[in-house]
């Protein structure tokens, strides 16, 4: 209950008891009605306080005109302070400062001036509420140099020069007219925003925020204080501020201009992750560099930033550069998110000791993990970390009630049908489909396991049950079908997976194609073999480093040494570097075929490649 609403209660009190009221009695009750805005309440209140024989009061007839502006009917307002003087009265200071605050309200620019003016022309004085209303009027529908009057009077009355900068800022900004606030600021001023620390920075923020980046450079350059510090915080605040308003080529506008260009930590930071979303790499490269070479110690976030600079850059090598610094300096405690982006990196790079120390490092860190955590470490540890430790970490993740998201349940199905645990790979595909997350390559993951362990009686019915599911079969099925079909001997099966491949469309990849050239070299039917390398050809594919070394191992079969030999020479001149299993292949088909002193010579040469 307001104060307004218990003086009510006061005044049916008193009206209970039938108490004699007197002058300010009346004005009390006249109050309370109109700060309500119930103005015929009040305007009866006022006709029984005249026929109680009060005569008639400035402050009564004030209290209605302040009651109608809030309430916005100015046309009432303005009938009675036009009746005043036929009642005896004249307009007081009051008066004119209600007629302010009402037209205001109402957005009555013309009505207000002319209020403002009589008031200031009878040595009234305004208060702060209606230099408020002047200066946001003037802001909408006003020139500058009404609003510079206006700031002039309220410096007159001593209002404090940030207060009355903070107020012209508030008034442009909602007006959606902050560009006209440099013509304002003139003289005076002008030069008291140039003095003071506070209210230079408040301006150069508003100008920031709405794009007048030429105009805070401008202020900034102009201003006469000297701290340095202050100075580069200010700098820092403001890129930050482009940088979250999304305004990135206005940031680099601010930090080309700036006068102290010597390594700040936190600004050369900013910088480095903005030329990085600008794509401008070798720019945040080079301040990486100049930082690197100062006598500054780079923290966590500042390795963090350069390190999603490389990642993002494609630099890899460097990315990992940049941890190796980062080790190196032993009081550097990654958080979760540099720990995540260091694993995505050495998952990336290959390097699986690196995985498996980190994930160590990372159990030892006190870490708190997260979902996110959970599946970004199954994801990137999955080829560093022995089975039961990845099981474990996945019933770990399952037990406290986190989600792992379908990457993380592919990853699972990969390692346990890799490492023939199909117990808990099925439990681990029914616990993704009781969640909606199996997709095509859940699927293809766990007909791929039982594919590679030879159980193609289980690999047909995961096929049946994926185009139950309403999956088609892909390409990748396809390719495990061949190969099952092939190692076990199954060759009339073989083709009627390659009629099936044609039928529905399906073209063929590298992997299809190698297939089928080892498993016919493996039968040694060299035209078969030679059927699919032209097939190979005209599909505008060509043969992979796979291709050739499988081709030489199936003419070392078919007794084609020369032919085989012959090949390596062209893997050579089509760009394909031959590796160590080339040379082992084409040895064996040395050997194979009795060439013996050929096969040495290939040796010797495989040992001088380092292979």
């Amino acid at each position: 209950m307001s104060l307004y609403d218990k003086a009510e209660e006061v005044i049916d009190f008193i009206q209970e008891d039938k108490v004699t009221l007197n002058s300010e009695n009346w004005l009390v009750l006249l109050n309370a009605y109109s700060q309500q805005g119930k103005l015929q309440e009040a305007e009866r209140v006022l006709l029984s306080m005249q026929n109680s024989g009060f005569s008639p009061n400035i402050v009564a007839y004030n209290m209605l005109i302040t009651g109608y502006g809030k309430s916005s009917n100015m046309d009432a307002a303005q009938s009675i302070f036009r009746n005043l003087q036929s009642v005896g009265l004249e307009p007081d200071e009051s008066t004119y400062r209600s007629m302010i605050e009402g037209w205001g309200r109402a957005e009555n620019y013309k009505e207000a001036e002319w209020y403002y003016h009589e008031l200031k022309g009878l040595g009234f004085k305004p208060n702060s509420s209606n230099l408020y209303t002047m200066i946001h009027l003037q802001a909408k529908y006003a020139d500058e140099e009404d609003a510079a009057r206006t700031l002039d009077d309220m410096k007159k009355m001593g209002c404090q020069y940030s207060s009355v900068l903070g107020t012209l800022l508030q008034a442009y900004e909602r007006a959606g007219r902050i560009d006209r606030v440099p013509l304002i600021l003139k003289g005076s001023f002008y030069e008291h925003v140039l003095v003071n620390q506070t209210s230079c920075s408040i301006l150069v923020m508003a100008y920031v925020k709405h794009c007048l980046v030429d105009d805070a450079i401008k202020v900034l350059q102009e201003k006469h204080w000297k701290d340095i510090i202050f100075e580069d915080n200010l700098y820092h605040l403001v890129i930050c501020s482009c940088k979250e308003l999304g305004h990135l080529e206005n940031a680099v506008k601010i930090y080309n201009q700036m006068p102290n260009k010597k390594p700040n930590l936190h600004i050369m930071c900013t910088m480095i992750d903005i030329y990085s979303t600008l794509g401008r790499f070798s720019e945040a490269e080079n301040l990486y560099l100049e930082l690197k070479s100062s006598e500054i110690s780079l923290d966590m976030i500042a390795f963090s930033i350069v390190v999603r600079m490389y990642v993002k850059s494609g630099s890899l090598k460097d990315a990992c550069s940049v941890l190796e610094t980062m080790d190196e300096q032993n009081n550097i405690v990654p958080d979760i998110y540099l720990f995540r982006d260091m694993l995505r990196i050495y998952q990336q790079c290959g390097m699986l000791d690196k995985l498996r120390d980190l994930y160590y490092r990372i159990l030892k860190s006190g870490v708190t993990w997260d979902a996110e955590m959970y599946n970004c470490v199954i994801n990137c540890c999955s080829r560093a970390l022995p089975v039961d430790e990845l099981s474990r970490l996945f019933d770990e993740m399952l037990s406290r009630g986190f989600s792992p998201n379908t990457i993380t349940f592919n990853v699972m199905l990969d390692v346990y049908g890799k490492s023939r645990l199909f117990t808990k790979a099925r439990k681990v595909l029914w616990l993704a489909r009781k969640r909606g997350l199996v997709d095509a390559i859940s699927c293809n993951t766990i007909i791929a396991a039982y594919g590679q362990s030879k159980d193609i009686k289980k690999m047909l019915s995961t096929v049946r049950e994926m185009q139950f599911n309403g999956f088609s079969v892909s390409l990748e099925v396809y390719n495990c079908l061949l190969d099952s079909y092939g190692k076990v001997g199954q060759l009339e099966s073989f083709r009627n997976v390659l009629r099936r491949m044609k039928e529905s469309s399906c073209a063929s990849d590298h992997y299809t194609y190698n297939i089928m050239i080892n498993i016919y070299g493996e039968q040694g039917w060299i035209e078969e073999v030679a059927n699919v390398l032209t097939e190979l050809k005209e599909s505008g594919l060509g043969p992979d480093l796979c291709s050739y070394n499988t081709l030489i191992k199936a003419y070392g079969i078919a007794g084609m040494v020369e032919d085989a030999v012959v090949l390596v020479k062209e893997m050579r001149e089509n760009g394909i570097q031959p590796d160590r299993i080339t040379y082992t292949n084409l040895i064996n088909a040395l050997r194979k075929n009795d060439e013996f002193l050929e096969a040495v010579k290939w040796s010797l040469w495989m040992k001088q490649m380092g292979l």
